[in-house]
């Protein structure tokens, strides 16, 4: 694709003045901006800024210098749709120097969340409506003429025209309020001017909201927002976790935070599969992100709205303070929030032990993305507006990112490592940067070659796999790039820190094999804590049983429990062990207590799961394995929660109960079914963290009138989390024909928001009894599909989700039938492709493996 020209190369903004007259009657807004800033390069006739589906009215272009104000003549305006631009043409030449460029224009507010978009929620029958703003990636010029690039950054002074009874937020505070002569019902709202920032940075909401507010230690204003439909007493438990998250933020960097509020607003659609967005002094979120209601959270959703405001928030120095020159360095916001996030939470909750969630999600969904054929690098060029979508690969440019920085950070030591990130924003506040501006921020300080260092991990895909032979005293290291279709002698080199367990082994792997010799013929461990994004093979038979015995005594570290699993399933698919061989280690985890490892047990009975397509008859020597394995675990923690409990506890009992009924362990099932009748009766009575199964269990066995009664607790509820809940209880039907019905639902938005009808699809997808259903459904509304999400980040997840469920050549020839004729589709091709080569690598495994799971299993 051909790359577009940067337009910030001609013309530099550093101030605009923006009035937006929103209309929500007609569904339009009207504008006026005036631009200043500094046209550079050779004089021209012209000058060009970003605009998208807006109506040019008029402009204006005025110079000014030492010899006055001088206004040139605009004798053309010509809009180029498809590079999304307005070429302002004078009938003179214009020079090189400082200009103020006017422009009225009239916009178009979307019922998709980009640009100015109108969302609603319902109060006593009657719907009402907000509009808010979506401007990132480069959705500014939806609203207003812009350079819409981040490295053209400038400050803002925004005007609103709005209704007065209405609420108006925006970056920063208000200045000034007026009534609109002539118009007494509206409100020229203008807001304080921002600091220097990226056009995408910019939002505003209007509505009807209330708010809880309170204050940082240094005063900053932190306030919580939401719709008027939303109780009060939702915003509490946000509003303390961004106070004290703030104030992590600004200890940890030793760099206050940069705004003298932060608003965090609650929206009822915030599209596609957006949580949340950074907004620098306005981080809007869906409702499911940031409203906890009392007595009803689960904490499974207590520790997901945490790390959700941890993440934004760090966004506001990693993203909004220091902002990437081009969105080929995107990680550099969305790696650092990722990594940031945990550490923030885990200062704010230690009881959680969240860094084992970092290892069980972040790091086994990187490694299991980036060991597939065709996954782009964490850093990526990026020639065209049309490619920015489809690089936020949540678990490439956030999740392994992130796994990088945390390597890293463990590699040089974290208090090295924050008088790094110090330095970096004290140099470069409110300006643009690359990577290499970081990695040279913190070479400062540690010494290091850190540019090279991390050059080969991020402008590269893939990772490698070490190999670990011990003889004695003798140990052999190697390492090749490890892919997980086996395919991967290419040479290829990483610079590999081994965090061994005996100090006298090397602290890098840097060439393709090394060897040491030990005082000790005691067998070691590398990657300790899963500190590095790599996986490791130990070669020997007896020193897997080694690690298997610290399995079983539970010697190992949650993080190396759960990844010596993990692994050992990565190098199955990869060709290393038979399947059979991870079912055998999977034995030894019985017994297991904590939550994350579970997390890992449960992912591989997953892919067990998998066989049944091949094997019908697997399926009931699986559900007896899986009882086995919860047995210990399920008398242990019971159906109620006890004084003191741990929150991973509370979780862990979720998961037990869960693949006890995918197991249908009779007691679990009656127990559920006995839970419901009681729900039904008195709602306290179900555990907030259980409903979700309560509700499956149900749906499954058609449990009296549990569908009717879910359908209409689902369209009446205020309450997002028991939607999300609600969604995935219905979804577990094996009633095709309730499942049309449920597919049908997702076309009308008043009944599901197209935010949450992606939920919808991915649990009926992945449901074996109801894929063949929502395969044929998603085929045929693929208009609606693009519609609704194409517009959005969310677009590009569709052939990844339907590549998920395909694990047999008949699937297999479906998927490449129906999806080769959209290759052509700049937003899908990436996504595409690397379904392909999964699907591909997914059926030569389990036909390859097939027999020894019979075996494993029949005898």
């Amino acid at each position: 694709m051909r790359s577009v020209a940067r337009l910030y190369k001609n013309f530099q903004p550093n101030h605009y003045e923006l009035t937006i007259t929103p209309d929500v009657d007609s569904l339009t807004f009207s504008g006026h901006v005036t631009i200043r800033g500094k046209k550079v390069g050779r004089p021209s006739q012209r000058l060009t800024f970003h605009q998208h589906e807006l109506k040019i009215k008029s402009a204006k272009v005025i110079r000014r210098d030492k010899k006055g104000i001088h206004e040139h003549a605009v004798v053309r305006i010509n809009k180029q749709d498809t590079l999304q631009e307005v070429r302002l043409h004078t009938g003179e030449l214009l020079y090189p120097g400082d200009y103020e460029v006017e422009l009225s224009f009239d916009g178009v507010i979307t019922t998709h969340a980009t640009g100015l978009y109108t969302s609603t929620f319902t109060l006593d029958g009657q719907e009402h409506t907000i509009l808010v703003t979506q401007l990132e990636s480069h959705y500014a010029r939806e609203i207003f003429p812009s350079i819409d690039e981040p490295e053209a950054k400038a400050t803002f002074r925004l005007t609103l025209i709005a209704p007065s009874d209405k609420v108006v937020l925006s970056n920063t505070p208000v200045a000034k309020q007026e009534p609109v002569a002539g118009q007494q019902h509206l409100l020229a709202t203008t807001f304080e001017a921002t600091p220097r920032m990226s056009t995408y940075l910019l939002a505003f909401v209007v509505g009807e909201l209330n708010s809880k507010t309170t204050h940082t230690k240094r005063g900053t204003s932190v306030s919580i927002w939401a719709t008027i439909a939303q109780p009060t007493d939702s915003l509490d438990y946000a509003l303390d976790v961004a106070r004290r998250t703030i104030e992590f933020f600004e200890d940890y960097f030793d760099v206050h935070y940069p705004l003298s509020k932060a608003d965090y607003v609650a929206i009822p659609d915030m599209g596609g599969s957006t949580a949340a967005m950074e907004n620098w002094g306005l981080i809007t979120y869906r409702e499911s992100t940031l409203l906890a209601y009392p007595g009803e959270l689960s904490q499974a959703t207590r520790e997901y709205i945490a790390i959700v405001i941890a993440h934004e928030t760090a966004h506001q120095w990693f993203g909004n303070l220091v902002t990437m020159k081009w969105w080929d360095n995107l990680w550099l916001n969305e790696s650092f929030a990722n990594m940031m996030e945990y550490r923030a939470v885990d200062a704010l909750f230690p009881e959680w032990h969240i860094w084992s969630q970092f290892v069980a999600h972040e790091g086994i969904l990187a490694l299991r993305r980036d060991a597939t054929a065709g996954v782009q690098a964490v850093e990526v060029a990026v020639h065209h507006p049309t490619e920015i979508n489809a690089i936020f690969d949540p678990y490439i440019v956030y999740a392994k990112g992130g796994r990088l920085l945390y390597m890293l950070m463990q590699y040089v030591g974290e208090p090295v490592f924050r008088k790094g990130l110090t330095a970096y924003f004290k140099r470069h506040a409110f300006g643009n940067t690359t990577g290499d501006d970081l990695w040279q921020a913190l070479g400062d300080v540690t010494g290091l070659d850190l540019v090279q260092f991390m050059h080969g991990w991020l402008k590269r895909s893939g990772f490698p796999v070490v190999s670990v032979s011990q003889q004695g005293k003798h140990v052999a290291f190697s390492q090749v790039h490890f892919m997980e279709n086996g395919a991967a002698d290419d040479g290829q080199i990483w610079p590999v820190p081994l965090f061994g367990s005996n100090k006298q082994l090397p602290q890098l792997l840097a060439r393709s094999d090394s060897k040491t010799t030990l005082s000790s013929d005691k067998f070691i461990r590398i990657n300790q804590d899963f500190a590095g994004h790599y996986i490791v093979h130990y070669t020997k038979p007896e020193h897997r049983a080694w690690l298997e015995s610290l399995v079983h005594s539970q010697e190992l570290s949650t993080p190396d429990r759960l990844m010596l699993l993990n692994s050992a399933s990565m190098l199955t698919k990869a060709g290393y062990e038979p399947f059979a061989d991870v079912l055998r280690l999977l034995n030894a985890y019985e017994g297991e207590t904590d939550e994350a490892v579970w997390g890992t047990m449960s992912l591989i009975i997953g892919e067990c799961r998998r066989f049944v397509n091949w094997d019908e008859s697997l399926e009931a020597p699986i559900k007896v394995m899986v009882r086995r394995l919860i047995d210990h675990e399920y008398h242990r923690l019971g159906w109620t929660e006890k004084d003191n409990e741990s929150s991973e506890d509370r979780k862990l009992r979720a998961t037990i109960i869960g693949l006890g009924a995918y197991a249908e362990q009779p007691e679990v099932v009656a127990h559920c079914l006995n839970i419901f009748d009681a729900y039904l009766e008195n709602p306290a009575t179900l555990l907030t963290e259980l409903r979700s199964v309560i509700f499956s269990v149900a749906v499954r066995e058609k449990h009296g009138n549990a569908v009717e009664h879910l359908l209409a607790l689902h369209d009446t509820t205020s309450n997002s989390e028991l939607r999300e809940d609600i969604a995935a209880g219905l979804s577990a039907t094996r009633d095709t024909k309730l499942a049309k019905e449920l597919l049908a639902r997702l076309l009308d938005p008043k009944l599901v928001r197209p935010q949450d009808a992606i939920h919808w699809l991915v649990f009926i997808l992945r449901n074996r009894h109801t894929k063949q259903i929502a395969w044929e459904w998603l085929t045929s509304h693929w208009d609606w599909v693009k519609y609704a999400f194409g517009n959005e980040n969310a677009y590009d997840d569709f052939p990844r989700f339907m590549a998920s469920v395909c694990d047999t050549p008949e699937w297999q020839r479906r998927y490449k039938q129906y999806f080769t004729a959209k290759l052509h589709e700049p937003a899908l091709q990436r996504n595409i492709e690397i379904g392909m080569n999964e699907i591909a690598t997914r059926v030569a495994w389990l036909e390859r493996d097939l027999i020894s799971v019979q075996k494993f299993f029949k005898g």
